[in-house]
């Protein structure tokens, strides 16, 4: 069972239960790609209405508990999502992530792997509330999601000297160029080993790798220094790339 790697997400619908009409799980997780002490753990769950001010209170206080005491809760995030308002991708919900709730939209990415193969913990298929998604809306959503936060991001020069930003940055744009080019999701391990054909130096795919395994990558600061200019560089170009428009 797929939710044997991350036990957590059982103590979390325990908690739902007569909060929530429903809990799922993509990404890593659903694909066998979930790497523990590494990777995040990000549930949807179905509520029958936006939670009110005090359910919110309830949810920030199960999270905090979940987090303190169950092994995983400190990556577990969730996003409530109200059926009243499922369809509208640009529409904000209350997330648990990061230690707070905030209110965020459910990506398109996050709604196509919910539509592939996702853990159902509980309540009714995802196909039945979430609208379907064909392959040009599925590009869309990859490059929307290049085109925002990640468009932003690489304004920013200091955030990238830190290890996160580098992965998450190099593995959003390679499952981005797959989505693109092929139509496909990939799991992160499958973006790691496209990175060298998009041309990423192998010693900063082999740090990514490295990490995911979840070992210590030492570097100094002038190492630091110049990878942050060479990601930095490269992801900017890369999203210039894809978002340029299709010559037809």
């Amino acid at each position: 069972m797929r939710l044997g790697a991350a036990p957590v997400v059982t103590d979390l619908a325990r908690e739902l239960e007569g909060v929530a009409v429903g809990l799922y799980v993509g990404g890593s997780l659903a694909t066998g790609d979930y790497r523990p002490g590494v990777s995040d753990i990000d549930p949807v769950a179905l509520m029958d209405r936006s939670p009110t001010p005090a359910t919110r209170a309830v949810l920030a206080q199960t999270h905090q508990r979940l987090a303190q005491d169950v092994g995983g809760g400190s990556v577990l995030h969730c996003v409530y999502v109200p059926s009243t308002d499922a369809t509208v991708v640009t529409s904000k919900h209350w997330t648990w992530a990061f230690g707070e709730l905030f209110r965020r939209p459910l990506s398109g990415i996050a709604r196509a792997e919910l539509l592939a193969d996702p853990i159902v913990v509980a309540g009714p298929e995802p196909s039945s509330w979430l609208p379907p998604m064909g392959l040009e809306e599925l590009r869309g959503a990859a490059r929307a999601e290049l085109a925002g936060y990640w468009s932003r991001a690489v304004r920013k020069r200091s955030i990238w000297l830190e290890d996160v930003y580098v992965d998450i940055g190099l593995t959003v744009l390679a499952r981005a160029d797959a989505t693109i080019r092929d139509g496909t999701l990939i799991t992160k391990s499958e973006a790691n080993a496209r990175m060298p054909e998009l041309g990423v130096p192998r010693e900063i795919v082999d740090g990514i790798a490295r990490r995911r395994r979840g070992r210590r990558v030492l570097m100094g600061d002038d190492q630091r220094q110049y990878r942050a200019l060479v990601v930095r560089e490269f992801v900017t170009e890369e999203i210039a790339r894809l978002l340029a428009p299709v010559v037809r």
